[in-house]
C-alpha cells in the first residue's frame, strides 16, 4: 500500500445521479506532489481497502477535488462521509496528461463516466491560456442524460471554445435528450475532428479506450499521439 496521509473533507455534496463531489483539505506534502493534470490518488476509509480516484482539479492548488460514483462497497463508504470527516489519502500517482507539452496542438479528449475527472483539469489548464491551443474537442459519454457531471461548468467551457460532444448510451425513457445516442467512439467519426497536429487524451473503460483508439487510428492519428493517464 502507498504511504498515506490524513486529509479532511471540506465539503461533500450530491452531484450528478449516484455521484458526490468532494473537496479535500490535504497536507502540503500531498498537494505539492501534484505534478501533472489527471493524476490519481488512493483514498482509504478505516477498515476498507483503498479506493482510487482521479484528481479533478489542476495542479498548484492547495486542495483536491474528487468526483465519486456510488457503486456500493468502498465507494459507498466514501459517499456516506460527512463534511469535516477525516480520510487517509496517498500522494498523487500516475503519469497524468502532459497538456503543457502540447501547446499549439489541436486537442481531442475522450472519456466515459466519472473519467470526466481526468479531462476537467486538462480543460482548466487550457482555459488559463486558451490561445496556446488550437481546436479543442471533448467527447464525453454517460449511460443516461442524468449522469453527466459538471453541467454548469460545461457552459463556461463552451464559451471558451471547447467543442463538447455528449453521448448517452441509454437515455432515460421519456427524457428530453437530444444529443447523440450511443457511445463516444461511434460519435467520433461523425464529428470527424481534424487529426493533423493533434494530441488525444483518453480515460475510462478499457473497451471504450480500445474502440476510440481504433477509430483515431483509422482516421490517421499516429499511435504516439494517443495518451492515457496511467
Amino acid at each position: 500500500m502507498s504511504e498515506l496521509f490524513t486529509a479532511k473533507i471540506e465539503s461533500i455534496v450530491p452531484h450528478a445521479e449516484d455521484q458526490v463531489f468532494m473537496m479535500l483539505e490535504v497536507p502540503p506534502e500531498v498537494w505539492g506532489s501534484h505534478r501533472q493534470p489527471s493524476q490519481y490518488i488512493e483514498l482509504v476509509v478505516e477498515g476498507q481497502e483503498p479506493w482510487r480516484g482521479t484528481i479533478a482539479n489542476r495542479t498548484a492548488m492547495e486542495h483536491f477535488e474528487i468526483l465519486v460514483k456510488d457503486k456500493g462497497g468502498r465507494s459507498h463508504k466514501i459517499t456516506s462521509l460527512e463534511p469535516k470527516s477525516l480520510i487517509r489519502v496517498s500522494k498523487p500517482m500516475g503519469s497524468g496528461f502532459p497538456i503543457l507539452a502540447h501547446r499549439k496542438h489541436n486537442v481531442i479528449m475522450g472519456c466515459s463516466g466519472v473519467a470526466i475527472c481526468a479531462m476537467r483539469p486538462v480543460i482548466q489548464e487550457i482555459l488559463l491560456y486558451r490561445g496556446d491551443w488550437r481546436r479543442v474537442h471533448l467527447f464525453y459519454g454517460e449511460r443516461t442524460d442524468h449522469h453527466f457531471a459538471f453541467t454548469e461548468e460545461r457552459e463556461w467551457w463552451r464559451e471558451a471554445r471547447i467543442d463538447i460532444h455528449l453521448s448517452a448510451s441509454r437515455p432515460a425513457e421519456g427524457s428530453y435528450w437530444k444529443g447523440h445516442v450511443g457511445y463516444i467512439q461511434d460519435n467520433l467519426p461523425l464529428v470527424s475532428p481534424e487529426i493533423g497536429n493533434t494530441v488525444a487524451f483518453l480515460a475510462g473503460l478499457d473497451a471504450m479506450i480500445e474502440d476510440f483508439t481504433d477509430s483515431l487510428l483509422r482516421m490517421g492519428m499516429p499511435m504516439n499521439m494517443i495518451i492515457l493517464n496511467v
